[in-house]
């Protein structure tokens, strides 16, 4: 299995209608045939005892499975990703794509 984890801060000026356009763009992310499964979170506002355990570089998180890499690659070069990733890093100020393999 392959976890697909994209971080990023949106930039300041992202007025709330286009953020939700964006965050909808990406939930459709979902029906993208290897996709097994797409969530998308804000970063916890913990308890002030918990803030010195988390790191809060980044304030939203995709995560995506995959099956294999296989999938993932097939994943990078649909349309409808590539297309949705171009509208979302117009929107970032900074990301960071991780994949790891369980």
């Amino acid at each position: 299995m392959i976890r697909h984890f994209v971080l990023f801060n949106l930039k300041p000026e992202i007025e709330n209608a286009d953020r939700e356009w964006l965050f909808g763009q990406i939930h459709d992310l979902a029906n993208v045939e290897p996709v097994k499964r797409l969530a998308l979170g804000k970063l916890l506002d913990p308890e002030e005892w918990y803030k010195p355990r988390m790191a809060d570089d980044y304030g939203w998180c995709l995560s995506m499975e995959f099956d294999d890499e296989a999938g993932l690659y097939a994943y990078q070069k649909d349309p409808y990703h590539v297309t949705v990733a171009q509208e979302i890093r117009k929107r970032v100020s900074v990301i960071k794509v991780m994949d790891f393999v369980s």
